[in-house]
């Protein structure tokens, strides 16, 4: 288990338990389906995205992106991790919570600011730390840890379900 402090008000703190932890613990259970997964952050310009492009490339399960506090465009960190992967990273424009959220989304905030925003009704939080402005090492870091998250929840749902269809 690890701690830190949050990157948002830095009064919190969140406990982070190790995947190996946790299934000694028998929560490797499969869980009911969503329609679709929503990664959330503060500008949408890096977390979220690269969440979202990497939920896409495990899981049938349709997944977008959104930020409380949403930037112009998405971070060119974020863009370069994503080429050096060969991650399929669509580039839009950074898009508002209150514009992309549906109420049947399972909501995965993936920064201490996003989680601790009221308006952003986030089942799951992944403290997440913010790469931007940090170098390449900090855009893999970050790639890494959201990429074996990502892998870990997507295992969880039954394989032989099919995600429900979205109403549009």
């Amino acid at each position: 288990m690890s701690r830190h402090h949050s990157e948002g008000d830095g009064r919190r703190t969140y406990l982070h338990l190790e995947q190996d932890a946790l299934e000694s613990l028998g929560t490797a259970s499969p869980v009911a389906v969503p329609r679709r997964v929503l990664f959330v952050c503060t500008g949408n310009t890096a977390r979220s995205h690269l969440a979202a492009a990497l939920w896409r490339q495990v899981s049938p399960i349709p997944a977008a992106s959104a930020g409380t506090h949403p930037a112009d465009q998405i971070n060119p960190g974020t863009i370069d991790v994503a080429t050096r992967r060969e991650l399929e990273l669509p580039i839009v424009e950074p898009r508002r919570v209150e514009d992309v959220l549906d109420p049947d989304d399972l909501v995965v905030t993936v920064c201490d600011r996003a989680h601790e925003t009221p308006k952003v009704p986030g089942e799951l939080h992944w403290s997440i730390p913010d790469p931007v402005d940090k170098g390449p090492e900090a855009f893999d870091t970050a790639y890494a840890e959201l990429e074996r998250r990502i892998k870990a929840l997507a295992a969880r749902f039954h394989p032989d379900e099919p995600p429900p269809t979205r109403k549009e």
